[in-house]
């Protein structure tokens, strides 16, 4: 999805002068730049978010922006990756842990809460919308769905009977993830309700 611009460096920079003239690591720079534009696409939106914006919040140039990130795309693309992985390992933890049932369903509510913030689920959906326009956004969508959906899918099938089919375990990994997917478009269409009340009726549903 990036292209490659020639004007520009190829290889990122070791380390790098900002405005203010303190010298930083180049690694430590590209990290405050991803937080900057994570600031900003939960404030502001993904579409609505400014490279200049970016460049502002994380106390550099444009210029310098460019030896990080070719464009505003590129930084989308890891902003995404970087917000699934975190939602994976959430869940990962969740799931694999040896805790109690109770502390899972705590577990649970706590990353649920983080996923159906108003400014999250906002991007969240905008990173949906990427994703069906943009094939590069498409695939890691798809490698977090997948990684979700085994994951849920083992907690179904530890908890359920033998008698409870690998096909009857899917129908309800499906539904689990679509509601708490549409449970973030209704939250966004419709501020007024009670999040906490949805958030338990979620965890019950999915943690049984």
């Amino acid at each position: 999805m990036v292209r490659s611009l020639s004007n520009r460096p190829k290889r990122l920079r070791r380390r790098t002068r900002n405005d203010r003239g303190d010298v930083r690591s180049g690694g430590n720079l590209r990290e405050q730049i991803l937080s900057a534009a994570a600031s900003c696409f939960r404030e502001r939106g993904i579409k609505a978010t400014k490279m200049q914006e970016i460049a502002k919040r994380a106390g550099i140039s444009v210029g310098n922006f460019y030896n990080y990130f070719e464009n505003k795309d590129a930084i989308i693309d890891e902003f995404a990756q970087r917000e699934v992985a975190r939602l994976a390992r959430e869940i990962d933890e969740i799931v694999n842990g040896r805790v109690s049932l109770e502390e899972q369903r705590r577990q649970f509510r706590e990353s649920l809460r983080k996923q159906l913030a108003v400014q999250r689920a906002r991007v969240k959906i905008e990173i949906l919308e990427e994703a069906a326009r943009n094939s590069s956004m498409g695939e890691i969508v798809k490698r977090s769905d997948a990684q979700v959906r085994e994951l849920i899918k083992k907690m179904h099938r530890s908890r359920s009977s033998a008698e409870v089919s690998d096909e009857e375990i899917e129908v309800m990994v499906e539904m689990d993830m679509a509601l708490v997917d549409g449970m973030a478009f209704r939250l966004i269409a419709h501020p007024e309700l009670d999040i906490e009340r949805m958030i338990n009726a979620i965890v019950k549903t999915v943690i049984r």
